[in-house]
Order: C-alpha cells, then sequence, then structure tokens
C-alpha cells in the first residue's frame, strides 16, 4: 500500500464522531502531523521516529485518555487493516488503511460503541468513560492486557477460541479479577484470573479458549 493514499481514523472521545486523514502528509520536510477532530477538543498526534517507523498518540473514546504506541513502516505499508486496541478495553480506537477498509472499520466501531452505550443505558459518551477518582490504586498492570490480549489473537489465528454462536474474534475488557474474554455478539464470555504480568504468563500454555 502507498503510504500516500494510507488513511488513518479515530473516534473523538469528546464528540463521538470519526475524524479520517492521510499518512502522506508525514514527508521529509513535516516529522509530526496533527488530525484534529472537528469538534475541537481531541487530536491524534502521528511523529516520525528517528529509527523508521511512526509514534501514535491516539485519543481513546473510550476511556478519555491518549494511548501511545509505535507502528513499524511495515504495518503502515501492508495492505491488511491495521486496528489499535484500548489497552485496557480492548476495543479498537483507531485504524489505518485504504479508504475502503477506513470506511468499513469507521462503520463498524461505531456500531460497536452504539452497543455499549446501550448496554451501559448511557445518554452521552462521556457516561461510559471513568471519571476522575474512579481508578483504584490497585488498578491491573497493563502488561496483563498485553500478555492475555497476544494469547487470545494467537489461539485466535489457530482458530482455537470457540463461541456457542460461532464468532470468531472476541473482545477484551479488566475485571477485578483479571481479563473477561467476551463475544459482542451472544455475550459468552471466559475470565482470566491474572492480576499481575506473571500471573498472566501462565496462560501461555493454553490451547484453547471455549466461551460459555
Amino acid at each position: 500500500m502507498d503510504i500516500r493514499r494510507t488513511q488513518i481514523a479515530y473516534r473523538c472521545p469528546a464528540c463521538a464522531e470519526a475524524t479520517v486523514g492521510f499518512l502522506g502528509g508525514l514527508t521529509a520536510a513535516a516529522d509530526m502531523l496533527r488530525l484534529k477532530c472537528s469538534c475541537g477538543e481531541s487530536a491524534l498526534d502521528i511523529t516520525k521516529r528517528r529509527g523508521g517507523g511512526i509514534h501514535l498518540s491516539v485519543p481513546c473514546v473510550y476511556c478519555g485518555e491518549n494511548h501511545g504506541t509505535d507502528i513499524s513502516e511495515e504495518l503502515v505499508g501492508r495492505d491488511a487493516l491495521t486496528a489499535l486496541p484500548c489497552p485496557f478495553s480492548g476495543m479498537d480506537i483507531a485504524f489505518i488503511g485504504s479508504d475502503e477498509q477506513i470506511a468499513s472499520a469507521v462503520t463498524d466501531s461505531a456500531a460497536a460503541l452504539g452497543r455499549i452505550m446501550t448496554a451501559l443505558e448511557a445518554e452521552e459518551i462521556s457516561d461510559i468513560q471513568p471519571r476522575e477518582g474512579d481508578a483504584d490504586d490497585t488498578a491491573i498492570d497493563p502488561a496483563v492486557f498485553d500478555t492475555i490480549n497476544f494469547i487470545v489473537r494467537d489461539l485466535e489465528s489457530e482458530g482455537q477460541v470457540k463461541c456457542p454462536c460461532g464468532a470468531t474474534r472476541p473482545a477484551l475488557r479488566y475485571t477485578d479479577s483479571g481479563i473477561q474474554v467476551y463475544c459482542e455478539s451472544c455475550g459468552a464470555s471466559r475470565d482470566i484470573t491474572a492480576l499481575t504480568p506473571t500471573a498472566a504468563e501462565e496462560y501461555l500454555t493454553l490451547s484453547e479458549i471455549i466461551l460459555a
């Protein structure tokens, strides 16, 4: 994929609208791009890394924070859609791909957000975001999510994540005891008890995940 035609999109945590832009503006003369929502309340920052690739600072519609992540040139230039998740909710918050891929991903992300707001009986986007003071001093290390997400996606690629409704791509979210792997379609789930990275690594030997 030609980076000049590659698009990137995110959903604003203030107004929930999707903002789409081109990565092609990131040239030798421009080491940084800012993709700003039309409401003026958020912006996705794209910065060239000296060693190659780019660094993204992505506003998160689910937790209201900005998440930083590094993307390689190979990932930016591949033909498949790249989706970037929130490390706390597991929901996809930004997308890199062609215009057709981005249009489809934006539509799907709007539907996923709508389902969550309905489930939580939320009237405003801010109703699903953590409020100041809600954070627990014993919050789970984000490395736990990274490890469990790796395990789930690896098993998913092998067809070893099984759901009663037949869905093949589960979502992840934090629970008081660790991570829950769940199906957005039917609600089937499996709880992973892991509050530390060491505990999460014990699940590396899993051969399948069955949601119920």
